[in-house]
């Protein structure tokens, strides 16, 4: 009698990987800096920032900032946010394939989970909106602990699903989400449509880089086993 395959587990990054929030960010950030009378910043180098956590992604827009600024920021991005969401303004869209990928993974026996900067209210949202609710069986956001690149997030799913981390790969699209990958011992897979470039991720730890949704089945069954 064979053995029965190990588990397998597909962990994803939010922002840029599932759902495309740049514009929402970028709004929602313009509305924090005007109410806090400071400068407007350019959609570009928002997008770059994408990724790190509110409170780094402060210091990098605010650089003079100090810890009392940089809490009140959040604060206002926060109430921000809940408001343009409750007024029905922010309807990030899942990129191209999204659903295709995740039901073909799942429909393989893969376990899917997300580890996100982004905070949980903002998850379950976009969870919600695109009716992806319950598709993921662990979900780890900027309110459950350390923030990315540290590796407590991919650790705590790995902990709930039982999982080993070389059965294990994290889809990311940014350098972040690749150092977290590396500080947590799996497989690190990029995707092309996010906000960093593919020669970025590439030089920060990705194994491989999807094209586009279609092509993340392959690639997974590549770096840890169909």
């Amino acid at each position: 009698m064979s053995e029965p395959q190990p588990l397998r587990l597909v962990i994803f990054d939010l922002d840029g990987t599932l759902i495309d929030s740049a514009g929402g960010i970028h709004s929602c950030i313009l509305k924090s800096l005007k109410r806090h009378a400071l400068p407007p910043v350019s959609f570009d180098f928002v997008r770059g920032g994408i990724g790190l956590g509110l409170a780094a992604a402060w210091q990098r827009i605010v650089p003079q900032a100090d810890e009392e600024m940089i809490a009140a920021l959040t604060n206002t991005y926060r109430e921000i946010f809940l408001a343009s969401r409750a007024a029905g303004e922010e309807q990030d869209p899942l990129f191209p394939g999204t659903k295709e990928a995740l039901a073909a993974l799942d429909q393989a026996g893969h376990l899917l989970g997300i580890a996100t900067n982004k905070g949980r209210p903002g998850v379950h949202h976009a969870l919600d909106l695109h009716n992806l609710d319950g598709l993921f069986v662990a979900i780890r956001s900027s309110h459950d602990g350390h923030p990315k690149p540290h590796p407590d997030a991919i650790h705590d799913i790995l902990a709930k699903t039982g999982v080993e981390a070389r059965h294990t790969v994290f889809v990311g699209d940014t350098e972040t989400d690749m150092m977290t990958a590396e500080n947590a011992g799996v497989a690190a897979l990029g995707v092309a449509w996010g906000y960093h470039s593919p020669e970025t991720l590439r030089r920060t730890g990705a194994k491989a880089i999807a094209q586009d949704f279609s092509e993340l089945p392959a690639l997974v069954g590549e770096l840890i086993g169909s």
